[in-house]
């Protein structure tokens, strides 16, 4: 394959296949003209925003990784807010809508806000304890929400014809959920997405390509909240009768089941899991008493069995007929442009496939002499005064000042435990100061968080590699380039086909050409070696336009061929006007790529200079080798 082909092939987005959208709108259009029977009209109204909800939940668990086990709360709340609006204020029934989704998107902002400082099982309980608050709100608070007798005679969404109201609310529900289900489709193929992704990684990582976690976890909580109480309008509105045990902890179950069991974090999973959802639910409703026990089996049975779900599993079975349909092929030709194609091209499964690509292929800008396709931001030193850090009452650093040149190379080495990582996360902001300050340029970052450091020009890489796995080696280096364009204007180009992200995706292809990964671009960084993943984050970092460059063991892990390799695309950068601060452990790497190095020995500097003035002081020599090195 052609440099050109591949370039062409990979600077587009991945395509929003139309035909499934024309499919499904034809069929929306159609089916209340049809002879069918009024109840498959009522499920598919039902399938319509329960499938909204099950989108939200599908966003905030699938790409962020926060767990709600509360959306039946959310679901009330726009249940009730549109239903006491339009009976008891008399309120248009659109606008009871509005209210009800605005009142639950207030309410997952505030969970999300108050909840940031849970993860994982903590997280999930808060969420459900919210659930259970707002069920026993409904139930107690009789004289608004009528209790367990519920709210009868709510007004139906007829839009003024009452005659029609069945076929209008299957067209208002279905039309939103073909708009929510192009917002989902377009939060995953943008920049929306891969931020939420990287939260879901590791909010350190996503906070360091300056992703403001606190806020974009608070707006997605609020988002998948504001999707659930949009279904929950339309379940008042469908019966006009709204009654509190509709919202129990069962629902918030099936809407997690409905996620799980269509594919956590796939487009289609939702549709596919409301679908399974609902055919359950049928099986299931003449022994619904055992209910949450046959949701547990058939949750814990499609993890152990099916983790990507039905969407996921369609996915596996699709790939295994194309490369069935590809071996049976007899051309030649054919089969050559499918084997290109197959190296290239991600797979769904995927699958580690680290022998893919040889680790003596690691040669990247050694043989590339282009420059870099955007301006550095060099010239800007890095002096970092009389810092410490103290860990209940062990002085991890102990008063360290540090002068990092511009446009250098500046080494960080000590023994295990002198305090080079607490140092470099420290500069980072990971870790705040107990004393002194650190100044990148005339600017003092001491009180600043990790995002907005890496937003004033600090970019970095880690000792464990960050890097968002199920996405593309290009879309990796993605998160790290500005957003040129606004979100309206990105969304106006996905709705009408046009090419997403060009400008952004042009640059970081620029970049991984600068590193000699180009043919890689559209590979999961799973199918690469660990070295071609060392260089996707630095890639990755360079992205950011970085003002000073801060490297934690960059060649860990690697072999000589490899370290060497590192070597050359570092003094590189310096040559491009990036200044560099690196942490790393190997004495030969750090003495030839270093202009100057820092020495730590319990959490002191005890020397700065040059390669060869840090090789004969004794200081040094002592703190490695002990003091029998003296004799």
């Amino acid at each position: 394959m052609s440099d050109n082909t591949l370039q062409a092939r990979t600077l587009q987005a991945p395509p929003s296949n139309r035909l499934p959208y024309a499919i499904a709108i034809a069929i929306f259009l159609l089916l209340p003209w049809l002879p069918v029977n009024g109840f498959y009209i009522f499920l598919a109204q039902t399938f319509f925003y329960t499938a909204i909800a099950v989108t939200g939940l599908n966003l905030l668990l699938g790409l962020s990784g926060q767990m709600s086990i509360g959306q039946a709360g959310f679901y009330a709340l726009g249940a009730y807010g549109s239903a006491l609006t339009s009976l008891k204020l008399g309120w248009p029934v659109p606008l009871s809508i509005t209210f009800g989704v605005l009142i639950a998107a207030i309410g997952g902002g505030l969970v999300g806000v108050f909840a940031l400082r849970t993860r994982g099982l903590y997280l999930a309980m808060t969420t459900l304890a919210v659930g259970y608050i707002l069920d026993i709100v409904g139930q107690r608070w009789i004289s608004l929400t009528g209790g367990a007798m519920g709210l009868s005679g709510v007004p139906s969404l007829d839009l003024g014809f009452p005659k029609m109201s069945a076929t209008v609310f299957f067209y208002a529900s279905g039309t939103s959920l073909i708009i929510v289900q192009l917002l989902a489709d377009f939060i995953n193929q943008s920049r929306l997405g891969r931020n939420l992704r990287a939260i879901r990684e590791s909010e350190v990582f996503a906070a360091s390509v300056g992703v403001d976690v606190s806020l974009w976890k608070a707006a997605i909580f609020a988002f998948a909240a504001a999707l659930a109480g949009l279904g929950g309008t339309f379940f008042a509105h469908q019966s006009g009768y709204v009654g509190s045990d509709a919202f129990s902890v069962r629902l918030s179950i099936a809407l997690l089941i409905a996620t799980v069991v269509g594919g956590l974090g796939t487009k289609t999973g939702p549709l596919l899991g409301t679908l399974i959802l609902m055919a359950i639910v049928e099986v299931i409703a003449d022994i619904h008493k055992y209910g949450l026990l046959i949701y547990g089996s058939i949750l814990l049975i499609v993890l152990l069995a099916f983790p990507k779900g039905a969407a996921g599993l369609i996915s596996s079975l699709a790939l295994r007929f194309k490369e069935g349909t590809s071996l049976s092929g007899t051309s030649t030709g054919a089969s050559s442009d499918a084997s290109a194609t197959a190296t290239a091209a991600p797979s769904d499964s995927g699958r580690d496939a680290p022998g893919n690509a040889a680790a003596s292929d690691l040669a990247p800008a050694t043989s590339n002499t282009g420059a870099l396709p955007m301006q550095q931001g060099g010239n800007t030193s890095l002096s970092i005064q009389g810092i410490s850090k103290s860990y209940s009452g062990l002085k991890a650093v102990d008063q360290v000042s540090i002068e990092v040149k511009p446009n250098t190379i500046h080494g960080l080495i000590g023994p295990n435990g002198a305090g080079k990582s607490t140092i470099i996360n420290m500069i980072a902001g990971i870790y705040r100061t107990d004393e002194g300050s650190i100044h990148l340029g005339e600017l003092d970052l001491s009180s600043l968080d990790i995002a907005k450091r890496a937003n004033l020009g600090l970019a970095r890489t880690f000792q464990n590699l960050q890097l968002i796995e199920g996405v593309s080696v290009l879309d990796n280096v993605l998160l790290g380039v500005a957003h040129k364009h606004s979100y309206g204007k990105d969304f106006v180009t996905f709705i009408s086909g046009g090419e997403l992200e060009g400008d952004e995706r042009k640059e970081a292809f620029a970049i991984l050409e600068f590193f000699g990964l180009a043919q890689f671009a559209d590979r999961l960084p799973t199918q690469l070696p660990y070295g071609h993943r060392k260089l996707i984050e630095l890639a990755r970092a360079i992205a950011q336009r970085p003002k000073m460059l801060l490297l934690d063991e960059p060649i860990a892990g690697m072999n000589t061929q490899e370290a060497k390799a590192i070597a050359q695309v570092i003094r590189k950068l310096r040559g491009h006007g990036i200044t560099i601060l690196l942490v790393e452990h190997n004495m030969e790497f750090v003495m030839s790529v270093c202009d100057t190095i820092s020495v730590l020995n319990f959490g002191k500097l005890i020397a700065c200079g040059t390669p060869a003035e840090i090789q004969n002081n004794p200081e040094v020599i002592e703190a490695y080798l002990g003091t029998g090195a003296k004799k």
